[in-house]
């Protein structure tokens, strides 16, 4: 008998990842914005989960998208909460990815976001083609809404990657800053990010607004026991817009909610992700 318990031990231990079975799972977040942002952010996130699962949730912010990018694909974390590109790619790379919700945003945003390509206020540039020979500030190469969904315009306008130089300044001021101060044509910022420019976003005017594209997905990145995985997606579930218990758990970060998501909606990503040759 002893030896038959000591065998359903060790084989329940094997379907459960390492990080689960030391009684904590670890949550990695794509660093949008500072470290200390981020984590005051998510805080109440991973408090939440924490209370809910029985298991301490530990978030994990990267110094940048490259470091997240290579710990997410080598499965240094649990769950995930990243931007839609860098979730195709994961899938793509991890396939045993499983999508849990998708991010709600305030403001008529909901589950969606846009990207805003921004000149200055006395450029005279006019139209997408115009930026075609000239130099252009992003903040990641990684980014959906600072880069990807701006490089998705360009392309569908006619103008191929090879047709603008791009230089990356990691934040949306220093992008902003870039395009003021004339070493930038033009900047890729989130559209909900406009009014948040530093230096004034009456200096500025927006040239184009990308199409919206899925939001933030948060995803158990590694293989998970399917028990676990239910509540985890159910105590995400439950976090949903309109709802006032929520606001205290998710205000922080920017969020009003998470609701459900299929894969197939972030086909668009995959579009962008082979117009600049990443397929």
């Amino acid at each position: 008998m002893g030896k038959k318990i000591l065998l359903a031990i060790l084989v329940l231990s094997l379907m459960m990842p390492l990080s689960a079975i030391a009684g904590e799972l670890r949550f990695g977040i794509l660093p949008r914005l500072t470290i200390a942002e981020m984590e005051e952010g998510f805080a109440p996130l991973a408090s939440y989960l924490s209370r809910e699962l029985g298991v301490k949730v530990t978030l994990v912010v990267p110094k940048d998208f490259d470091t997240w990018r290579k710990d997410a694909a080598a499965r240094k974390y649990d769950i995930v909460y990243t931007n839609p590109y860098l979730y195709v790619l994961l899938k793509r790379d991890v396939p045993e990815t499983e999508l849990l919700a998708i991010a709600s945003e305030p403001g008529g945003l909901g589950p969606t976001i846009r990207g805003a390509i921004v000149v200055r206020k006395d450029s005279p540039i006019k139209s997408v083609a115009d930026l075609r020979g000239k130099t252009v500030a992003a903040t990641d190469a990684g980014s959906a809404g600072a880069y990807i969904s701006q490089m998705l315009m360009l392309h569908r306008g006619g103008v191929k990657k090879g047709d603008v130089n791009v230089i990356f300044l990691k934040r949306r001021d220093p992008v902003a800053d870039a395009v003021l101060k004339g070493k930038a044509a033009a900047g890729f910022i989130r559209h909900d990010d406009v009014a948040r420019i530093a230096a004034g976003p009456d200096n500025f005017r927006i040239l184009a607004v990308s199409d919206p594209i899925p939001n933030w997905p948060i995803a158990i990145s590694d293989k998970m026991d399917p028990a676990m995985a239910k509540r985890l997606r159910d105590a995400i579930l439950r976090l949903r817009p309109g709802d006032l218990a929520s606001v205290a758990t998710l205000g922080p970060a920017r969020i009003v909610g998470f609701v459900p998501v299929t894969d197939k909606e972030y086909d668009i990503m995959r579009e962008a992700a082979r117009a600049l040759g990443e397929w």
